[in-house]
């Protein structure tokens, strides 16, 4: 039987030229690998730029981007991309962040699902 999981993780980064990247640990505990896709759930604002990279262990997330808001509005919304079966194991898995052009944008948390 197939049973989801899913780990919280507060990032609370504000991404500007001086600070471009965040990276965070987070574990998947038991005994069973994590299957099929995940789900990544990320609460972001102020972005303009279509730029920016993710990676989960190393691995850069395929079609990945952080849309803009709409309008010129600095509003925190709430996104949702999916990680690639494979991408995540069970232990620790690292999460990066990195910023690309000319954009200061606060990623504040995010949550990973995952079935296993």
């Amino acid at each position: 039987m197939t049973q989801s999981d899913f780990n919280w993780i507060p990032i609370n980064h504000t991404f500007t030229e001086a600070n471009p990247v965040v990276e965070t640990v987070f574990g998947i505990e038991g005994d069973l690998e994590p299957v099929g896709p995940a789900l990544l759930l990320l609460q972001v604002a102020g972005v303009n730029s279509l730029s920016h990279k993710a990676f989960i262990n190393n691995e850069q997330m395929p079609n990945w981007f952080l849309s803009p808001a709409p309008g010129a509005s600095q509003a925190a919304q709430l996104m949702m991309e999916s990680i690639p079966e494979g991408f995540l194991k069970k232990g620790d898995n690292t999460f990066r962040i990195e910023r690309g052009d000319q954009d200061d944008f606060v990623v504040y948390n995010t949550v990973i699902y995952w079935r296993e």
